[in-house]
């Protein structure tokens, strides 16, 4: 078996460098270029480590007022090539093409020394693409107008989602937005999903978008009453997380002495799930999600198995609330934010800090948020 395993790994290594050129013409963002490089010594001779996909900067009309750049999310597992534990990442990638590592829940990005750093070498470690979304990062704060998702529409525009539930279209040079879906209409999430694109409204319906932006209805409505709905795919099937949020005065001042800086925000205080029957169009209530845990991030929802993150805990969902708040932290004179999010749990229907269950806190890696240094040979170089 060893020796069968060493010809194929030759076999990869032996590739002419005219095969190797047209790959690497082929990635599509930083982090694919170190896994390119980290094959062999030959790969490594054909793609330089400043090797990176030129992105544009792309003048939004109104309401925005300043450069952005669509910028590459990359969703990951990472484990080493002896086996063991694996942590569940998120790649992202400044202007300047400098790498972070980040919590999956985690929106924003830490400000620090660039001497200060984390170094993975993928010769040694397995780093697995799971998803991928894209984020808009902008040159200066543009106004006050929020986007909560942006999604990459089939490589003339993107969709965006903005904070008060409107989904517009943007094509690359268009003078202005195109609103899309009735008027009056309100969408809570967007997603991207074997090429094609689909969106769900407030009121659990998940619509199909085409090639020329139009809503095609593609469930029926949802039988729920969440304040907020999340829509995701898991081992194929259309999922909706309906989150339940605390509007009561007196129950939230009751919660600011168990957890402060919840004044004047709604909390995450019960979850349900349902899953898509596209046989028979209906929504059937999920119970249990088994060993399967949904992860809700800003730009991309996933559902991972606990058989691929060894010692995790199943049967939850991680997400974040607009009351989670993110702890400051020290070292090597920086100052640096750690992240907070939550966890809801199906066996006992609670919702906490991922901080409160040890056990739950394993699918994160405890070194999460800093700047990353990414190596392809065993060199340690930094990015």
């Amino acid at each position: 078996m060893r020796n069968s395993s060493n010809t194929i790994s030759n076999k990869w290594e032996d590739l002419p460098n005219e095969i190797l050129e047209i790959i690497a013409k082929h990635l599509q963002s930083r982090i694919d270029v170190f896994r390119f490089r980290a094959i062999s010594t030959s790969w490594r001779s054909v793609v330089p480590l400043s090797h990176r996909q030129t992105q544009s900067s792309l003048t939004l009309p109104p309401p925005f007022t300043a450069a952005a750049v669509l910028s590459p999310v990359t969703i990951c597992r990472l484990q080493h090539h002896s086996g063991g534990a694996s942590v569940l990442m998120k790649v992202v990638e400044s202007i300047s093409g400098e790498l972070q590592l980040l919590n999956p829940l985690s929106t924003k990005t830490c400000k620090g020394n660039s001497s200060v750093r984390r170094t993975i070498n993928l010769v040694d470690l397995r780093l697995t693409e799971l998803y991928r979304g894209f984020r808009l990062i902008f040159d200066s704060i543009p106004t006050n107008f929020y986007v909560k998702k942006v999604v990459l529409f089939y490589d003339f525009g993107i969709l965006a989602l903005f904070e008060l539930g409107e989904l517009r279209f943007w094509g690359f040079g268009d003078k202005n937005w195109t609103n899309l879906g009735n008027e009056g209409d309100c969408y809570d999430d967007v997603m991207r999903y074997k090429n094609q694109f689909y969106v769900i409204n407030n009121l659990g319906i998940v619509y199909w978008i085409d090639k020329c932006r139009n809503l095609v209805q593609y469930s029926p409505p949802l039988c729920g009453f969440g304040h907020l709905k999340n829509l995701l795919v898991s081992e194929a099937q259309f999922y909706v997380v309906d989150f339940y949020m605390e509007e009561d005065a007196a129950r939230v001042q009751a919660a600011m002495f168990e957890e402060p800086g919840v004044r004047g925000r709604r909390r995450t205080v019960d979850m349900k799930v349902y899953k898509l029957d596209e046989e028979w169009g209906t929504w059937v209530d999920v119970k249990s999600l088994e060993d399967r845990i949904f992860v809700l991030g800003k730009e991309v929802c996933v559902s991972v198995s606990v058989q691929d993150f060894p010692g995790c805990r199943g049967n939850c969902i991680y997400f974040v609330d607009a009351s989670d708040t993110k702890t400051e932290f020290q070292t090597l004179g920086e100052t640096f934010k750690r992240f907070v999010g939550r966890v809801f749990r199906f066996d006992n229907g609670s919702v906490r800090a991922v901080q409160c269950f040890p056990a739950y806190n394993k699918l994160f890696s405890p070194h999460m948020n800093w700047p990353l240094a990414i190596s392809s040979s065993r060199d340690d170089v930094a990015v």
